[in-house]
């Protein structure tokens, strides 16, 4: 009997050393090429599309720029995903300005850059130009609902405010 409490004893000492043991995490190999995938092509698709790509992600990364009165000029960084990975890369940088409240400030233009007119996109922030460079235009872009709502999301928890898409 007593040889049967010792195996036992034993039994549960390996199992609880091997229980809380660690496995080594391996990434996944991706098999996208991000620059290679044609953007604007995919998001027209996903637009149309009942489901989106499960193979990449959109995501739009906000920072506050600056505080003025009536304002706020945030830089949103466009991102593109891959989920098996999570390797990103960039697709468009702009600077914007989102109004506290309706007519709180009108830029005619932007000094830094020559020829830029400011434009709004459909839920009243104003575009307000960036000089970093990126492969797509952010204007371009938001058109598109994943990207539109991606920046909603991101725009409302970086302000703290509670736009609906």
């Amino acid at each position: 009997m007593k040889s049967l409490k010792k195996i036992a004893a034993l039994a549960v000492v390996l199992i609880g050393i091997f229980a809380f043991s660690t496995k080594t995490a391996t990434i996944p190999k991706s098999t996208l090429n991000l620059e290679a995938i044609n953007v604007v092509d995919m998001l027209s698709k996903q637009q149309f599309e009942c489901r989106p790509s499960s193979d990449v992600m959109f995501y739009v990364e906000t920072n506050i720029v600056k505080k003025i009165r009536g304002a706020n000029n945030i830089n949103a960084k466009v991102y593109l995903v891959d989920r098996a990975s999570g390797n990103k890369s960039l697709l468009a940088v702009e600077n914007l300005q989102i109004n506290k409240f309706e007519g709180a400030i009108a830029i005619g233009h932007h000094d830094v850059i020559d020829g830029f007119a400011p434009t709004k996109i459909a839920n009243g922030d104003k575009i307000i130009g960036s000089l970093e460079k990126a492969p797509y235009s952010f204007e371009e872009l938001i058109k598109y609902e994943a990207i539109y709502n991606a920046y909603i999301n991101a725009t409302n928890k970086l302000l703290d405010l509670k736009r609906t898409i």
